[in-house]
């Protein structure tokens, strides 16, 4: 089994492992990712199955569906908590602007944030509202294939992420997104991303 297999492996069968970190960076020591090169390769879901961070919002959690939904190519991206298992829920969100910096940089600016869903009756509960205070950083992607993303945030902080085959999903994204090109609009109306 190669190295990415082994990682991959483990990520789905014990996530909490400490062995997860050394085999991250062995990854990133083989890594050939350039933005130039490899931007579409990020496009899709993508789930946290590890970070070196204390944080619980940013660790993976049996219950919970830590989501990074990614479309560099028009420059947007949404993270997304979930409860894990359940279609049509109560979620955050938070809706960012991608910009490449580098060859390895992507520079990311926080524009929305607020809850999604429930359902009550038929329609569905979106509070999301701009933010205020500008809200940036950055990631370094470290290693990249067509199912493992390796990154570093600009606090110093490693991602670990399982690619996640949902078209459907990502197309729903892409809808709900598209609502967000007047940034001084406070949200409060039906949501179509979570069924």
């Amino acid at each position: 089994m190669n190295l990415e297999n082994t990682l991959i492996n483990l990520l789905l069968k014990s996530p909490k492992s400490d062995k997860i970190y050394n085999l991250a960076k062995q990854l990133e020591k083989e890594s050939r990712f350039n933005i130039n090169n490899d931007l579409h390769n990020l496009t899709g879901i993508w789930e946290l199955r590890w970070s070196n961070s204390s944080a619980p919002f940013l660790n993976y959690s049996p219950l919970v569906n830590n989501l990074q939904i990614l479309d560099p190519l028009n420059s947007l991206g949404l993270n997304l908590l979930k409860p894990r298992g359940i279609k049509s829920i109560i979620g955050t969100g938070i809706i960012a602007k991608l910009n490449p910096i580098s060859e390895i940089r992507i520079g990311i600016k926080f524009t929305h944030a607020g809850l999604i869903g429930p359902k009550f009756g038929t329609k569905k509960i979106k509070a999301l509202a701009e933010i205020k205070k500008e809200q940036k950083g950055w990631l370094d992607i470290t290693y990249l294939s067509k199912n493992l993303r390796i990154c570093k945030g600009d606090k110093g902080t490693l991602f670990v992420l399982n690619k996640i085959k949902d078209e459907d999903l990502f197309n729903k994204f892409q809808k709900f997104v598209e609502q967000f090109n007047n940034p001084k609009k406070v949200i409060f109306n039906y949501l179509p991303l979570i069924n």
